[in-house]
């Protein structure tokens, strides 16, 4: 189900797993296990982001 976000914009589900994700990676000390991680997830969530056409990751 998606999700309606700040200035009524909708989320696909993968998108919200990835930042849960991101949330509770944050949460963890800082080594190069998380930063490897934080990495992965960037770019997963790039791609979804690209995939939804929701343009999050382009300049205004």
């Amino acid at each position: 189900m998606p999700t309606l976000r700040p200035q009524g914009r909708v989320t696909p589900p993968a998108l919200d797993e990835i930042n849960d994700r991101i949330r509770l990676l944050m949460n963890q000390p800082a080594d190069k296990r998380r930063a490897e991680e934080y990495t992965r997830l960037l770019v997963l969530w790039a791609a979804a982001t690209a995939a939804n056409r929701s343009g999050w990751g382009t300049a205004a």
